[in-house]
């Protein structure tokens, strides 16, 4: 049987989307949510997640304050200060993993706002802190590279994945469907796919129409009927082997 994390990104962002997860995961097919520690509703995140044991926990790494960002379509472009050291972006990773430990919450996954933690110059740095904290799983596509970086040879990072023994999917769906940020290394919601093991990114909340429709397909009937007639299970990064 193939397997499924259904992920939400952006626990902790504010209250209605902190509303909008809770709801998808209660009646909905929603396993997993990736926090983040530094925006107004982590508290609450927080305290939603403990009342919600089957929720599977990871981090949300969120770098944004480092970078100009491309509004709208949601991606980072340069750094604000070509100057800064790295250092001090590994400093501030490492702060975020620490404050989601502090937590008591068991940390399953990591990933990044705007796949921040996949860019090259920052991978190995932010796998090396996920192995030192024991967090299990790292989120890698191949896809994201093919879009940002169709010239190089990106093998490499799946290496480091390998030599650090993280685990992660083997395939990983950036949505349901394309959007402004889609990149051409992009795969989207295809129940038919040839998987073991598989990551579905999705946002819901409340408040937006754009998150109101994804919490509205993550509680969708149809959607879940879709996943059983493939033989989908669909379970957190908890409970993959």
């Amino acid at each position: 049987m193939k397997k499924l994390v259904i992920n939400a990104d952006d626990f902790g962002r504010s209250s209605p989307v902190n509303q909008g997860i809770i709801e998808a995961h209660q009646k909905g097919i929603v396993t997993s949510a990736s926090l983040m520690t530094n925006r107004e509703g982590f508290a609450e995140a927080v305290n939603l997640a403990k009342a919600n044991p089957k929720l599977g926990i990871g981090l949300h790494l969120d770098l944004d304050h480092f970078f100009n960002l491309q509004h709208g379509a949601g991606r980072l472009l340069g750094y604000r200060d070509p100057t800064l050291p790295m250092a001090s972006i590994v400093q501030e990773t490492e702060a975020q993993i620490q404050k989601a430990l502090a937590t008591g919450l068991p940390i399953g996954h990591l990933d990044g706002h705007h796949h921040v933690h996949l860019r090259p110059e920052l991978f190995a740095s932010v796998a090396a802190l996920t192995v030192k904290y024991k967090i299990p799983t790292i989120r890698y596509f191949k896809g994201f590279y093919e879009g940002l970086y169709p010239q190089s040879d990106m093998n490499w990072i799946l290496e480091i994945v390998q030599r650090f023994q993280l685990r992660c999917t083997d395939m990983f769906f950036a949505g349901w469907e394309p959007v402004e940020s889609s990149l051409p290394g992009y795969r989207y919601f295809d129940p038919s796919a040839s998987f073991q093991t598989a990551e579905l990114m999705v946002h819901p909340g409340k408040g937006e129409a754009w998150r109101e429709q994804e919490l509205a397909r993550c509680i969708s009937s149809d959607i879940r009927k879709r996943l059983q007639f493939a033989g989908i299970e669909w379970m957190s990064f908890n409970e993959l082997s």
